[in-house]
């Protein structure tokens, strides 16, 4: 994974630039704000994905799960 992530709810886009500058980017399929909260939902590589953003603190947690294989990302958020 990517250390910084940019995320472009207008472009449906998140994109991440990897070490050595190769660019990859994932389309956002559902998006909703609930609660102060972020919630953003994509499909890539055959793998699910959801990402939840506290919009107070910037505190993030996402998932990603495929077929017999999952993972759970924590991190953090600021704005450009």
């Amino acid at each position: 994974l990517a250390q910084f992530l940019r995320i472009d709810l207008q472009g449906k886009k998140i994109e991440a630039v990897r070490q050595g500058g190769e660019s990859v980017s994932s389309t956002i399929v559902n998006h909703k704000r609930e609660n102060g909260k972020l919630i953003l939902q994509g499909i890539e590589s055959g793998r699910g994905w959801s990402l939840v953003i506290v919009e107070e603190t910037g505190k993030m947690s996402a998932t990603i799960a495929g077929d017999q294989v999952g993972f759970v990302v924590f991190g953090n958020c600021t704005t450009l």
